[in-house]
């Protein structure tokens, strides 16, 4: 059993730390998919400009809550009584329908601000604006591949350089009342607009084209968050709601979640459940099955003894009593202190069993006398019994034989 749980220790420790160093020295790639989601960390993610949105906000106080679900009956009631805040989108691609798209207009014309940045917009969303969107292609095709970086500029001066936008998206057609440019890149010499306020009413939409600037990535270079803050400050409202277009709704909120959530805590426990799995084996394997405890025969001698005397004396002769408890005594007298009880008669016997039993002389002789006298009385009393047996019971007390 103790060989077997050493070597199943072993085998556990061996386990995880090859589990270690496989996480160590793997090639661990990074992951650069343009998820547009608040809770990512990689480099395309929104986790950054989510966390930071509050404190670009601050001198204005803004408040940020995320809002989960857009769809129109949602979005009807939530923005009903809300026309003093913010709605803000960051997403690959604005595809909200028509239905939406018009509960956002008249919750911008009910004085509402909406901050969209996005690849693409719906074209019935931009007919109602009265603006329209394509993508930048240089006139020489060779510039294509042309992946040094571009500038990106906001009227107050603020200028970002983004290496990873060779088809960045334009507005054109922009004689409509009420729009006004607010943003742009530079491309062979031109600034093509990109970032529009288009006012709607009482209130306005701020449409952005380009939401990798907002991405972990970008957003940690010192150049790109002056840019993307100064584009962020644009929003003016005290309420502002996040869009999560990501979230799959209410999480169960259980210790197990927050366990896979985490790569650190996820191995831990698969290397807990691996090592519960092997003790479990090598348990059901080496241990042996249980034994019955088999409780000793009690010792009924003492309770023997007292029946066997309980009998002797209910019969009404004693004598044969005392001759019992003399057989006894002399027994006890061979087996303690060696003595040869054949010569109890005999008158160095008392001198002998003082030497041995470290009694007194004179009461071995006694007790030599007494046992002497009722061995060969064959009647003998109550009386008689109960004083042999104190004489006895004294001079064992006296030569340490209870």
């Amino acid at each position: 059993m103790k060989n077997a749980g050493k070597f199943g220790l072993v085998l556990v420790g061996l386990t995880i730390l090859v589990i270690a160093l496989i996480d160590v020295t793997s090639d661990k790639q990074v992951d650069w998919t343009r998820t547009y989601d608040q809770r990512d960390k990689i480099p395309f993610g929104l986790y950054v400009v989510r966390q930071e949105l509050p404190r670009i906000l601050g001198e204005q106080g803004a408040e940020v809550t995320d809002v989960t679900a857009t769809n129109y009956t949602y979005l009807r009631d939530f923005l009903r009584g809300k026309e003093n805040s913010s709605l803000v989108y960051i997403v690959d691609q604005f595809y909200e329908g028509k239905e939406v798209t018009k509960e956002l207009i008249a919750f911008a014309e009910r004085g509402g601000e909406v901050f969209i940045s996005s690849n693409s917009l719906p074209v019935n969303f931009l007919d109602t604006l009265g603006i329209e969107q394509h993508y930048y292609y240089p006139q020489n095709f060779d510039d294509v591949i042309d992946t040094k970086d571009r500038a990106f500029m906001l009227n107050d001066g603020r200028t970002a350089f983004y290496k990873d936008l060779e088809y960045p998206g334009l507005f054109y057609d922009l004689d409509t009342i009420g729009v006004s440019i607010i943003g742009y890149f530079e491309a062979e010499g031109r600034e093509v607009p990109n970032f529009l306020e288009v006012k709607r009413g009482k209130g306005r939409f701020l449409l952005h084209l380009e939401p990798l600037m907002f991405t972990n990535y970008y957003f940690l270079q010192r150049r790109n968050f002056m840019y993307a803050s100064s584009a962020l400050k644009f929003i003016t409202r005290q309420q502002v709601y996040w869009y999560d277009g990501h979230s799959t709704g209410q999480q169960a909120r259980t210790p197990l979640r927050v366990l896979l959530q985490h790569a650190g805590l996820r191995q831990a426990w698969y290397i807990l459940l691996f090592s519960l799995i092997l003790f479990l084996l090598f348990r059901s394997k080496r241990e042996q099955k249980a034994v019955p405890v088999i409780p000793p025969e009690p010792n009924l001698s003492r309770e023997f003894a007292k029946t066997i005397a309980t009998l002797y004396y209910e019969s009404g002769h004693p004598g044969n009593l005392v001759q019992k408890k003399i057989e006894y005594f002399l027994y006890e007298l061979r087996t303690h202190f060696q003595l040869d009880i054949l010569k109890l008669e005999e008158e160095d016997f008392a001198q002998q069993l003082a030497l041995k039993s470290g009694v007194a002389l004179s009461l071995c002789e006694y007790i030599t006398a007494r046992v002497i006298r009722c061995k060969k009385t064959k009647i003998s009393t109550d009386k008689e019994l109960v004083e042999l047996n104190k004489d006895i019971e004294e001079f064992k007390h006296n030569a340490n034989m209870l």
